[in-house]
């Protein structure tokens, strides 16, 4: 009875857990990759992780939608063409509007705003090299300080 029982479990159990194992090792590489390739690039500004205070800063400046629409706009012209082409191609759809910030009506502003906070608070988190977890949210956040 028992060899039966691991004749017909062992096989299904192999072929189920296979898939879900590939998936967490895809996602583990991706992050990992990610987080390479973010190391890797050379900013022209202090990405060392947020402050308490800087990140407050940044938060009481998003929830000011006229603020943060002008960030953005300044934001998104200081981008190339591939960069701009880049983020319209992959940004999921709720959040293309980024890509054209003049054009974020109050509701789309709501949706993203919560993106961008959540966004900014991995800039909070020391990574490796005295850089933030995410260097990007970090630069972001400094660059709609000064």
């Amino acid at each position: 009875m028992k060899f039966l029982f691991k004749a017909i479990i062992w096989p299904i159990k192999k072929i189920l857990l296979f898939p879900i194992k590939l998936l967490f090792f895809m996602v583990f590489s991706l992050l990992v990759l990610i987080l390479v390739a973010q190391y890797r690039a050379d900013f022209d500004s202090d990405v060392s992780p947020l402050s308490v205070g800087e990140y407050e800063n940044c938060l009481n400046v998003i929830d000011d939608y006229d603020v943060t629409i002008d960030l953005l706009s300044q934001y998104v012209d200081k981008l190339d063409s591939q960069q701009q082409s880049f983020l319209h191609n992959f940004l999921p759809d709720p959040f293309s509007v980024l890509t054209k910030p003049q054009e974020i009506t109050e509701n789309d502003f709501k949706k993203v705003r919560t993106f961008l906070k959540n966004y900014l608070q991995a800039g909070r988190f020391p990574g490796f090299n005295n850089k933030a977890l995410s260097p990007q949210a970090a630069d972001l956040c400094r660059s709609a300080l000064s």
